[in-house]
């Protein structure tokens, strides 16, 4: 009856009817009342029912709020809803003004943003965190499990993104901004065709930063991607500076910062079914030697300057560790063998990294197995120095007012 009435008053059946408003959520989590401090610098999550598989922000970033939360960061929780009959030409969009028009107008409830989010983004979301990203302010950009371009995406999800691909992204993040990948996600990619000759826009520009050497963030599990989140934030994008809020966070003592779950000195299966060695003398340069039977090498042309030894020739290493899926890449030389030497001295920081952050602690020993990893004190060392320039920084600013 029904149908039959809204075809006689000349009306389309409701099938072809536009889909009613939307209802975009956008929900605000206080830090922890006993955390070190209060980062005035929320966190932004987005999410959309139709993109990320009927999950909402709070179900998607599940692993990580609760990490977030005890460090003292305020969480916006965005869930976007534009309908299901939205092209995907015009999602992006749409999306990019809701997300707009709900963090210019919150509800009483979340009250007035004081300072543009970092944003965090997941999987099919991720394209629309960079459109959001290319128009409006941002502290700073985590994208998690990415495509790799809006070519890829529209193979990856055809009816989100598909299926002819969308123009690419063109802007030039002036903020802090980086990719991460889990393991599973990352185990997929490798498997497509040119995944190790292609990367995301982001990878591109920080591979740019630290002179053509690209290492990939990955990490087992979105708990873990929380944790180093926090340590990122902190020390790269600078979010939670020492005296931004009443309280002073602690300063930490390593990255990761969490405290291990087996005993100092314990070693993965494949460390030891594997011909591995811990080097002698502790040496920084390649504290593990590598078993040559677990490494897959694959050489391809570079990228960048360097003329036609670098973008001509195959000097390129792409190398992998095939029992955990850790790949590195190194061209920062003209010579190949130059570049596999510093691939392994790369995949071998990483691989005794990997064993040692697990360690319940790291007991002051000689033995060379119980020393802190080579980039655990890298980091370390890092970490003091930008700490002591923000104190440099806050004196003289003191100073200047007095």
């Amino acid at each position: 009856m029904l149908l039959r009435a809204a075809v006689r008053f000349g009306h389309r059946p409701w099938y072809r009817l536009p889909s009613l408003r939307s209802v975009s959520t956008l929900r605000k989590i206080d830090p922890s009342p006993n955390a070190p401090r209060e980062v005035p610098t929320p966190l932004l999550f987005i999410a959309s029912p139709q993109w990320a598989g009927s999950l909402r922000a709070e179900q998607l970033f599940a692993e990580i709020l609760p990490i977030v939360w005890k460090q003292g960061y305020t969480a916006l929780l965005l869930d976007i809803d534009i309908g299901d009959e939205v092209r995907p030409r015009k999602a992006l969009d749409r999306m990019e003004s809701e997300m707009m028009s709900m963090l210019r107008n919150p509800t009483k409830e979340v009250g007035m943003i004081p300072f543009p989010p970092a944003l965090i983004a997941y999987g099919p979301m991720c394209p629309v965190a960079e459109k959001y990203a290319s128009s409006w302010p941002l502290t700073a950009l985590q994208l998690i499990d990415p495509p790799l371009s809006m070519k890829r995406a529209s193979i990856r999800y055809p009816k989100l993104l598909g299926p002819k691909p969308l123009p690419e992204f063109t802007f030039e993040p002036k903020f802090p901004a980086r990719v991460v990948w889990t393991y599973d996600e990352f185990m997929y990619q490798g498997e497509q065709k040119d995944f190790w000759l292609e990367k995301h826009r982001i990878e591109f520009f920080r591979e740019e930063q630290h002179w053509g050497e690209l290492q990939r963030y990955t990490f087992a599990s979105l708990e873990e991607i929380g944790e180093d989140t926090v340590i990122w934030l902190e020390e790269d994008a600078g979010v939670a500076q020492p005296g931004s809020s009443s309280t002073e966070a602690p300063e930490s003592s390593g990255r990761p910062a969490r405290r291990g779950t087996v005993p100092a000195g314990t070693v993965p299966e494949w460390f030891s079914k594997g011909n591995y060695v811990w080097a002698k003398n502790n040496s920084r340069k390649m504290p593990i030697l590598l078993d040559p039977d677990h490494l897959s090498e694959r050489f391809n042309r570079g990228s960048g300057p360097g003329g036609q030894a670098i973008n001509k020739l195959s000097i390129k290493v792409d190398l992998m560790h095939e029992p955990t899926g850790v790949r590195v890449t190194s061209q920062a030389s003209r010579s190949r063998e130059l570049n596999r030497l510093n691939a392994r001295r790369i995949l071998s920081q990483r691989l005794e990294w990997m064993i040692k952050r697990e360690w319940d602690s790291t007991p002051l020993s000689k033995d060379r197995a119980s020393v802190p990893s080579v980039l655990q004190s890298k980091w370390d060392k890092e970490r003091k120095k930008k700490q002591n320039k923000r104190k440099k920084q806050r004196k003289k600013s003191i100073d200047s007012t007095t």
